[in-house]
């Protein structure tokens, strides 16, 4: 099972992943919203299964991290991108987007720029479960 694929782009062989975290939202429509009484009126739209993914250069493999880094930069302005994820014992795909990444410079020596882990969030475009 592949922990992280964009676009059917395999990248587990390149880097590697330190952490992995999976969340859900649960978003409401413009009914929701509080009575007079105190109940809660829900008017649920759906769950939206997101995954946020922080990867690191495998061995000395600066090249493969780097090749990530540039995959998420040039993607960046694409309406969205195919996530195929680690979820639970089984692979989730899904349509995501994402706004922004990070990555900290560990190091600078003989002129070569050694950058350590990248840190993104990946949104889903749509619900996966829907009511």
């Amino acid at each position: 099972m592949s922990y992280i694929k964009l676009n059917g782009v395999e990248f587990d062989a390149n880097v590697a992943i330190s952490s992995y975290n999976r969340h859900f939202d649960v978003l409401d429509g413009d009914n929701a919203g509080r009575t007079l009484s105190g109940l809660m009126s829900r008017d649920v739209i759906g769950t939206y299964i997101g995954h946020q993914i922080t990867v690191f250069r495998r061995g000395d493999n600066y090249q493969g991290l780097d090749a990530f880094w540039d995959y998420l930069i040039e993607h960046s302005v694409d309406d969205s991108v195919l996530l195929e994820a680690a979820d639970g014992q089984t692979t989730i795909s899904y349509q995501a987007y994402y706004t922004s990444g990070s990555q900290d410079l560990e190091k600078v020596e003989n002129g070569i720029n050694y950058w350590g882990e990248i840190q993104i969030s990946f949104v889903p475009m749509d619900a996966q479960i829907k009511p």
